[in-house]
């Protein structure tokens, strides 16, 4: 346990003397790694120094792109990596044959894609993976052994990161321990029982095994390779000789003065008392802390990089924590808030509407709040901020009410349930409709949680060019062919030979980076259980649904890059053979180019896959898809061009009201998007001026009041008019 002290007028006494580290360097060589690459050379270097003394230099005659050398990193220089470079090391060490442990100074900035720090190829370039990655979500990540181990830790922004990846061998042959652990910054992190394939060949620096994929965006400061664990030196599956917490020590004293200093509580009633903390580098000289009426040294009782204190503040106090170490002066601050009134900064939902039984996640945020608790059942919640998924069956209003000793104060949230007005539509993907869904790794269902797509590979949401869906789209979901799909993991489609039209928007190249791009399919492999709608085969464009046995295929092109409406009947009342399928491409039936005969029976075994086919590995799309829809019913050709043909919606202004209050309310109407709402005087050009600039028609309405508050209420203002504007 830390040592506590309260900070009072007489100070502190002196408790435990700070031990001395070694520093990085000498950390890492003491613990003979295979290669030890420092990256101290400077620009036009023909050489990349081996520290470990193992002789691995790596010849670098020929530069890797424009990657630069000598470069300013946290520890001495670094290599900055600009996507365009990969360095191969004459390092050959196969994963699959005992412990290995990665080690890596790092800092990334930001691309659209993985990014691959560290990856072993074998001697054809085949099954060596990339050991050490940043994933498209900005976090740590090992993809080895065919799967991926998640450190579930994102990069530092902007500043380096210590990472540590070890695999535990013996935990691979007992088959029960974390074969894969990440440390990052000297924290244990992710782990995984994943177990790597055999790879025989060089290790490679900056990207994929074949050096022209996955391209690291960054700067590489230290990298070493041992083989053995770092977390276990003996194998023996004790931690207690781990050396993680050895090497980031020796790192922090090489790389940083003051690492956190923060307050257990932001806000406190007069005569509470609250925690001070802080994680310094181990080399310090010199650590004080001031609140105001002057410092006092706490370096005394900082023990192996941390230290604690209780205060009581009797007003709202700014502590500043100051240090000197082997690289500088630092200050940090930390200010807690005494008697102020609780303020909430934010409280919403993710959603305004949900359907009946749907989940919506509340957010807060609070600035002074002791107790913050929401009605409705949700009860007592993070004081000072978080989320939470509530389900709703009937239109709700949520108050969030934040207390301290100035009293409470509210805020609502009103979410109000989506009148489904075609029951048959089972499942359905807007696609980025949600609020916050384009900055995270899900497709947000319209028709439920258990419709919520899950992300393998690297979909991406593209904002700029979402499909012409009546109604209006905000983005679109881009596949990339490179082994990436969308999950649905709580549904499993619609089997037998039961009624179904699957209908969405598509846009990609005839060409696939996959032969039989698939776009939506769910069933098993064995002949008629499979259910898949794919582009049929390259250079054709035309789109096809087969069912294991055999396939029937459409005329029109629809594959071509730009942006068409796809739709696919089952209407049992025809007929249950593939052969009996209609077509439908932008509201228009489509002509069967080729007809199948094997029977529709359709499995339920496997969930609904989007991107890639669920019977056949490599039919992973490259495109673009928007307006994903599945019914359990077999809609008319009217029906199908509704989904297709966007309705003209006027805009125009339908009443103005003056209010009680004497504000004026106008209700108007317009086709979905976001709005200017003006006022002038007098109507003359130049005259008209914001009253506000985000009135929004969401998707799906068609109508809303807009409110004046500002200029109506002046008695002056005897005669006001508005209008409303299309936001460009």
């Amino acid at each position: 346990m830390h040592p506590r002290n309260v900070i009072n007028p007489v100070g502190l006494a002196a408790l435990v003397i700070s031990p001395v580290f070694a520093d990085f360097q000498s950390e890492v060589v003491a613990d003979l790694p295979l290669v030890f690459y420092r990256f101290e050379e400077s620009l036009g270097a023909t050489t990349l120094a081996d520290s470990s003394g193992n002789g691995l230099d790596i010849d670098y005659s020929i530069p890797a792109g424009t990657t630069a050398l000598g470069e300013e990193g946290v520890i001495g220089s670094a290599a900055r990596f600009f996507g365009d470079g990969a360095i191969v090391t004459p390092l050959d060490l196969d994963p699959s044959l005992g412990d290995f442990t990665i080690e890596a100074v790092v800092k990334s900035e930001t691309a659209i894609g993985d990014m691959v720090i560290l990856a072993n190829q074998d001697g054809t370039l085949g099954p060596g993976r990339s050991n050490l990655v940043v994933n498209f979500a900005r976090t740590y990540t090992s993809f080895s052994g065919g799967a991926t181990t998640s450190s579930g830790v994102s990069v530092t922004e902007g500043g380096f990161d210590h990472v540590i990846l070890t695999y535990d061998a013996s935990a691979a042959a007992n088959g029960v321990d974390p074969t894969f652990r990440f440390y990052v910054n000297g924290i244990e992190a992710g782990t995984s029982l994943i177990v790597p394939e055999a790879a025989n060949g060089n290790w490679v620096i900056g990207a994929n095994k074949v050096l022209t994929t996955q391209l690291f965006n960054g700067w590489v400061d230290e990298l070493a390779v041992y083989d053995k664990r770092l977390d276990d030196l003996n194998g023996d599956g004790d931690l207690a000789d781990s050396r993680v917490s050895a090497h980031y020590k020796g790192y922090l004293e090489d790389a940083d003065t003051l690492v956190r200093f923060e307050s257990s509580a932001p806000y406190v009633d007069g005569g509470q008392s609250l925690d001070l903390s802080w994680f310094v580098s181990p080399a310090l000289s010199s650590l004080t802390l001031d609140d105001g009426s002057g410092p006092i040294d706490v370096l005394a009782q900082t023990l192996d990089c941390q230290g604690q204190l209780s205060v009581t503040p009797s007003k709202t106090t700014t502590y500043t924590l100051s240090g000197e170490g082997p690289q500088g002066s630092e200050d940090l601050e930390v200010t807690v808030v005494v008697d102020e009134p609780a303020v909430i900064d934010l409280f919403s939902a993710n959603s305004a509407a949900v359907a009946s039984g749907g989940a919506v996640l509340l957010n807060w945020l609070v600035t002074n709040g002791v107790t913050v608790e929401i009605d409705q059942g949700v009860g007592l919640v993070d004081a000072s901020s978080g989320s939470i998924s509530v389900v709703v069956e009937e239109a709700t209003t949520f108050t969030l009410t934040a207390s301290n000793s100035q009293g409470p104060v509210t805020a609502q949230v009103e979410v109000d349930i989506i009148r489904v007005e075609d029951p048959s539509l089972i499942a359905h993907w807007r696609v980025g409709e949600t609020e916050g869904e384009t900055s995270g790794t899900s497709l947000v269902s319209e028709t439920g949680d258990l419709f919520l797509g899950t992300f393998v590979g690297t979909p991406m949401f593209d904002t700029q060019d979402p499909a012409p869906v009546p109604g209006g789209s905000t983005a679109s979901l881009v596949f990339d062919g490179n082994n990436s799909w969308v999950d649905i993991l709580g549904y499993n489609g619609i089997g037998g030979s039961e009624a179904r039209t699957v209908a969405f928007w598509f846009k990609g190249p005839d060409f696939q980076t996959n032969n039989h791009g698939t776009l939506v399919g769910w069933g098993t492999g064995a002949t008629g259980t499979r259910y898949d709608t794919r582009v049929n085969a390259n250079g054709t464009g035309i789109i096809r649904t087969e069912v294991a046995g055999s396939g029937s295929n459409g005329t029109a092109l629809m594959a071509d890059d730009t942006w068409h409406h796809c739709a696919v009947v089952l209407d049992p009342t025809i007929g249950t053979t593939v052969g009996d399928l209609q077509f439908y491409i932008d509201g228009q039936l489509d002509l069967l180019s080729a007809v199948g005969g094997t029977p529709i029976n359709t499995s339920q075994a496997n969930n609904v896959r989007i991107g890639a086919s669920q019977g056949i590995a490599g039919r992973s799309l490259t495109g673009k898809m928007d307006d994903i829809r599945i019914y359990n019913r077999a809609l008319s050709a009217e029906e199908i061009e509704e989904l297709v043909t966007v309705v003209n919606i006027p805009l125009e202004i339908t009443s103005i009201t003056r209010l009680e209050n004497g504000n004026v309310a106008v209700d108007w109407s317009g086709p979905p998007g976001e709005y200017f709402f003006e006022y002038s005087f007098d109507l003359t050009e130049g005259s008209w001026l914001d009253i506000s600039d985000s009135e929004i028609i969401e998707d799906g309405e068609t109508s809303t009041t807009s409110i004046d508050n500002f200029i109506a209420p002046n008695q002056a203002n005897r005669k006001v008019f508005y209008r409303v504007r299309l936001v460009d």
